[in-house]
């Protein structure tokens, strides 16, 4: 009897890894769309002037942000290690205003790098920062950014980049290559989906911030301010 219900024990842990290693496994794919959905619901909300399409956007609003924080607390509950609950408070970090006044808004006008390799993305957080007044140019890689860079009068005020590139680089790599090409310096942070130890840990030892996907739109606005103040 023991023996059956140590078996019956044993099979449970082993389901339970198993589960646990599916989720993480699926994080990174499911966290890309959330994250895109969050910026074009962003942009939507402000070309919308009807009072009835602003409801219906709110909604939409509301229900990508139940969704957001559902996902989180799957995560959580699955024990991702220390990471899962670095998603929040990493965040949180960059959340202090998250209601960011336009007196101290410092975006308008600004050119900002964007590297990404998802193209949803992509499109997401392009659009979201033209709405705001930023310049942008976008790239799937370090060298792509500096050959779109190659039309622009002077060096970006920013970078924003993906820590994986599916060119086999890291974000930090891909920093560094526009870095190393203008004199000045040029305040940069880095955005995930993998809640791995890894990026934490490359990001921090780079001394870079980094956010989760999906990243809150008005998080997202909070860094860029944060990080334009130090310029």
């Amino acid at each position: 009897m023991l023996e059956h219900e140590l078996d019956e024990r044993t099979h449970q842990l082993q389901f339970a890894n198993n589960a646990r290693t599916q989720l993480l496994a699926a994080s990174h794919d499911l966290r890309q769309p959330m994250h895109a959905l969050g910026l074009f619901v962003a942009q939507l909300r402000g070309l919308v002037c009807e009072v009835e399409q602003k409801r219906i956007v709110e909604q939409i609003d509301a229900a990508a942000s139940a969704l957001r924080e559902r996902f989180n607390e799957l995560i959580e509950l699955a024990k991702v290690d220390s990471a899962a609950a670095k998603v929040s408070s990493r965040d949180k970090i960059a959340d202090p205003s998250a209601a960011v006044s336009v007196s101290r808004d410092r975006t308008k006008g600004k050119l900002i790098v964007l590297i990404d390799d998802d193209k949803l993305v992509l499109d997401g957080t392009c659009g979201l920062l033209r709405s705001w007044g930023c310049g942008v140019v976008t790239a799937d890689s370090g060298s792509g950014a500096l050959a779109a860079l190659a039309d622009q009068r002077g060096p970006p005020d920013l970078i924003i980049s993906d820590y994986r590139l599916s060119d086999g680089k890291t974000g930090i790599e891909a920093i560094a290559e526009l870095r190393g090409a203008f004199p000045k310096f040029i305040p940069a942070f880095l955005v995930s989906g993998d809640i791995s130890q890894a990026p934490l840990r490359e990001t921090q030892a780079s001394g870079f911030h980094l956010l989760y996907k999906p990243v809150d739109p008005m998080t997202l606005r909070a860094m860029l301010n944060r990080l334009l103040k130090t310029k």
